[in-house]
């Protein structure tokens, strides 16, 4: 088993990464050599671990940015920050979302507030009415340009 699992890492990795880990000969030894090379120690993993929290806790989304971007880059970091060790709930997720939004997102936000049990609510589904949110505004956008061009 452990054979098959080391088997599987070295597959795994790029011919520029191989060598490092080539002389391993147990699957746990070479996860613990990438670890180490790609996470760094247990304080380097614990110092970039609160940098990301950081990180997370100042992100808001610009008025510029659809929603699309800001999910993008709000998941991306949800992931690294899991990927150094981080537990972070759906409903945390979901939380710091509608805070990081932008006024004009206040009246969706307002009503997912009231109607749903935000520990409940998945991430998924919160996108999912963001952007349909998102959508009628850019509806509404269009329409008061047409109309200020008639």
């Amino acid at each position: 088993m452990d054979a098959k699992a080391l088997l599987f890492i070295q597959q795994g990795v790029g011919n520029n990464i191989f060598p490092r880990i080539m002389r391993a000969s147990k699957a746990k030894e070479a996860w613990d050599i990438l670890q180490q090379e790609f996470q760094g120690d247990k304080r380097t993993r614990s110092v970039k671990l609160q940098a990301l929290r950081r990180e997370l806790e100042n992100m808001k989304m610009k008025e510029n940015e659809t929603l699309n971007e800001f999910s993008s880059k709000f998941m991306e970091l949800v992931n690294q920050m899991k990927s150094y060790g981080e537990e972070i709930s759906d409903k945390r997720i979901v939380e710091k979302l509608l805070i990081s939004l932008p006024n004009k997102f206040d009246p969706i936000v307002a009503v997912i507030e009231e109607t749903k049990d935000l520990s409940l609510l998945s991430v998924q589904e919160l996108f999912g009415s963001l952007k349909t949110y998102e959508q009628r505004l850019l509806r509404q956008f269009e329409k008061s340009v047409e109309s200020a061009f008639q």
